[in-house]
């Protein structure tokens, strides 16, 4: 069992899960995460009692009323949600379950909670394209930040990234983490197969089932065209092939070494199904695999794609199989916020 801290292990046995991520009808909320990640995430916030910590992303507030236990009657928490649903049932269930700590909003998460700032903690349950300026200005000096951030520009390219804040503000990664949030939206979602950003092309085959294509090549005018051909290739025709991974071999290490170096044609995509995959495509053909454990590959049309994938397999053993604890993580100011990149260290 995960040791976690003393103020967590009592809030996780004081908090019952099943009041927050149930409803009436026993169906679990959408969203919800399972107890260990949303323990683990807020043990990385090393959280000490009387702190103020805000929390972008209520969801069934279950991870709200952990946070409020652990840092105690002396302090507070702030949680966003964009769903006005949500909050409503927060704001039911949390005073229900004897805590009187917390202050639910319905907003934005983006830009955070200014009038109820500094905080000395964030911890944010959604993957944002980038790390936005809001939550840092509402950081204090020495304050610590938890979230999934984007980590190349296509969809579901998230990865978890503890942020500290220097003496001279200045945001500084100490420690990458896999996380595989919902993306952050300024709207409430009604379906979750479609990321709210950064699909390139996209189709519904004759079960109304999406299938989509986030790479950078198919941003090009001139190549738009050739993505949406490529994705009804992999429609009408396709198959499965093994590889490029064998079982034994880490698909999260692989993934994050992927997103680090950024070998061209890198893509991500859904395939009418829950299961989003990572791959390589081109405007001739496609060969995506399953993210879980890249040990299934979807191809079009012959194994020239396929070959891509098992080269980059081999370049990534060739450097020592690295993973996330192997990459070097740096923010680089953007015009709202700072962008996250994962250099391979040589």
């Amino acid at each position: 069992m995960t040791a976690y801290s003393k103020a967590l292990t009592q809030a996780l046995a004081e908090v019952d899960e099943d009041t927050f991520v149930r409803r009436p009808d026993g169906k679990l909320v959408a969203q919800s995460s399972a107890q260990a990640i949303i323990a683990t995430m807020i043990d990385r916030l090393d959280i000490q009692p009387g702190m103020r910590v805000q929390e972008i992303g209520t969801g069934s507030a279950y991870s709200t009323a952990l946070l409020a236990r652990t840092v105690g009657p002396s302090g507070h928490v702030v949680s966003i949600d964009v769903v006005p649903e949500l909050v409503d049932r927060a704001r039911r269930l949390i005073p229900a379950h004897g805590i009187d700590n917390t202050t639910l909003l319905h907003g934005d998460g983006a830009q955070g909670a200014p009038e109820h700032g500094p905080f000395d903690r964030i911890i944010a349950w959604t993957t944002a394209p980038h790390l936005p300026a809001a939550w840092i200005t509402q950081l204090s000096i020495d304050g610590t930040l938890v979230a999934p951030l984007s980590a190349a520009p296509i969809s579901k390219s998230g990865l978890g990234a503890r942020i500290r804040l220097s003496d001279d503000a200045t945001p500084q990664v100490d420690q990458l983490f896999s996380a595989g949030f919902v993306e952050m939206s300024g709207v409430a979602l009604d379906q979750w197969l479609v990321p709210p950003y950064g699909v390139d092309v996209l189709r519904h085959d004759n079960q109304h089932r999406p299938w989509w294509l986030s790479g950078e090549w198919i941003r090009n005018p001139h190549h738009y065209v050739d993505g949406q051909r490529v994705l009804d290739a992999l429609i009408t025709d396709h198959r499965h092939i093994a590889g490029p991974l064998q079982p034994d071999e880490s698909a999260v290490d692989w993934r994050a070494w992927l997103l680090a170096t950024r070998p061209a044609g890198l893509t991500t995509a859904a395939l009418g199904d829950p299961l989003w995959r990572i791959g390589h495509t081109h405007p001739t053909g496609a060969a995506l695999t399953d993210a879980r454990t890249a040990t299934q590959t979807v191809i079009t049309s012959d194994n020239a794609d396929a070959e891509v994938l098992t080269d980059w397999a081999d370049a990534w053993r060739a450097a020592g199989r690295p993973g996330l604890a192997d990459l070097h993580p740096r923010l680089d100011a953007f015009h709202d916020g700072w962008v996250l990149h994962a250099k391979a260290r040589r």
